[in-house]
């Protein structure tokens, strides 16, 4: 007997997924609600059951979960007897359990073939969020360019709904064009167009998603490379849930790594990722006196998730309190700029905080080997390029306990590493650097040095021209 199908939640979630499958000729059997209001009602037609008419079928029903608890959900449900194997995570950006289920649904609606003339590339990279300058697309133009090098043709592959707000020249863009309305179908139709032998995936989304569905079921031999470039719990779901199409995952911290393979992915898949970022050996540059500023440098988005710009105002108004001359330099942009610069003024702290925009990739070495110390207050992170870049200047870190920062920091000797939101132990750090301006040439060579040390273990072209060739 074929098993019902139920969508676990009404909401917006769940009115956008009953969308997408009705696109494609297909639609659960009932929704279901915790709302009890909403029991016996329709949802543009599907009527909504209690939660006990979904448990009384027990093996008998596959549940997606619509809404944004997750985890609730699928708690309840195994505690009243639904097994986990029938559980589908189904919400927006975390749902790739989802896409394997309806995998076939999918491919039904993919074009053979498509005569436009273009030139096919070896090689596409994931750019899911867009052309912009985050630590995951620098990395990605520097990609470009190393393939360029050892001349395998490349290209990036973008959402079509991603603005183009640089224009990297190292490779081609490719945008997703919206010609069957549904994004999924003109991603997989796009790689296929492309004629890629490899697609480097850096984000858990829908590039990734249609590389794996195209490996499994047209091209077998199409090679697929995860970069784990975060420490997000989607990420470890979505590589769970395609692991037998991934050929290899690129980890990018230890910490990572670790996770990776306390989740039970296969080791021999799992290689470790550096990358290279230049660095003079025969740098000489200066850091601040005592009876000048102390300069400190943060490169990244203006933004409260994740970055917690609000907590770098916070550190700087500790140290304006503890009467510390210093000048807090911001590059970068983000959501969240209007409100920061609002909140400069209002918390007075326009001599110290100063904001300069977006800067350029050839002008990062400059704007690091300006500032002493590279601040962060970020959540979480992957392996921050903006740290690499810092100490490659000879910048001293003073950065919260994300994936990657034990990487990066030997405590006390190049830096200092605080627990995520310690605002008050930021501060103290920095303090004590104010007050020993003597350590930040010796550290600050220690930063560099461990830089230096891991360009040579890196020797970027053989590392790429192994995996792809």
């Amino acid at each position: 007997m074929r098993k019902k199908i139920v969508f676990w939640g009404t909401g917006k979630l769940g009115k956008e997924v009953l969308s997408l499958w009705k696109q494609l000729h297909i639609q659960p059997d009932y929704f279901c609600d915790n709302a009890r209001d909403l029991w016996g009602s329709r949802i543009e037609g599907t009527a909504v059951l209690s939660p006990q008419e979904v448990y009384n079928w027990k093996s008998q029903v596959t549940v997606f979960i619509t809404c944004s608890r997750y985890a609730e959900v699928e708690r309840q449900l195994e505690e009243n007897g639904i097994p986990k194997c029938e559980i589908v995570r189904a919400d927006g950006t975390m749902a790739s359990e989802m896409y394997e289920r309806i995998s076939d649904m999918l491919l039904l609606h993919v074009a053979a073939d498509r005569s436009d003339g273009k030139e096919s590339c070896q090689c596409l990279i994931d750019l899911s969020g867009g052309m912009v300058l985050g630590g995951v697309e620098r990395w990605s133009y520097s990609l470009a360019e190393t393939l360029n090098r050892v001349r395998i043709k490349c290209a990036y592959l973008i959402p079509g709904n991603c603005g183009r707000k640089i224009a990297d020249t190292a490779a081609p863009a490719i945008f997703v064009e919206n010609r069957k309305g549904i994004s999924m179908i003109d991603t997989i139709e796009e790689i296929l167009y492309s004629g890629a032998a490899a697609v480097i995936c850096n984000f858990p989304f829908e590039i990734m998603i249609s590389a794996c569905i195209i490996k499994r079921s047209i091209n077998p031999k199409l090679k697929i490379i995860a970069v784990l470039h975060n420490d997000e719990e989607v990420y470890y779901r979505a590589l769970a849930a395609w692991e037998p199409y991934i050929d290899v995952c690129l980890t990018i911290s230890s910490k990572i790594k670790n996770t990776l393979l306390d989740k039970k992915f296969p080791s021999y898949k799992i290689r470790e990722l550096y990358w290279k970022i230049p660095c003079n050996k025969n740098i000489r540059r200066s850091y601040s006196p005592a009876g000048e500023p102390l300069k400190i440098g943060y490169a990244g988005r203006i933004s409260v998730k994740q970055k917690r710009a609000d907590l770098l105002l916070k550190a700087g108004e500790r140290l304006r309190e503890k009467q510390v001359d210093f000048r807090m330099n911001i590059a970068g942009s983000g959501e969240y700029e209007e409100e920061f610069i609002k909140q400069i003024r209002e918390k007075e702290l326009e001599n110290h905080i100063r904001l300069h925009g977006e800067i350029a990739h050839e002008q990062i070495a400059w704007f690091w080997e300006e500032q002493d110390l590279c601040i962060s207050c970020s959540e979480w992170e992957g392996h921050s390029i903006s740290h690499s870049e810092a100490m490659a200047a000879g910048a001293v870190l003073v950065i919260t306990d994300t994936s990657g920062a034990s990487d990066d920091v030997e405590e006390g000797i190049n830096g200092f590493i605080v627990e995520i939101g310690d605002v008050e132990a930021l501060a103290e750090r920095i303090i004590y650097l104010d007050q020993h301006r003597e350590l930040l040439n010796k550290m600050g060579n220690h930063s560099r040095e461990k830089i230096i040390e891991r360009n040579e273990y890196m020797e970027a072209e053989n590392y790429w021209r192994r995996l792809l060739e």
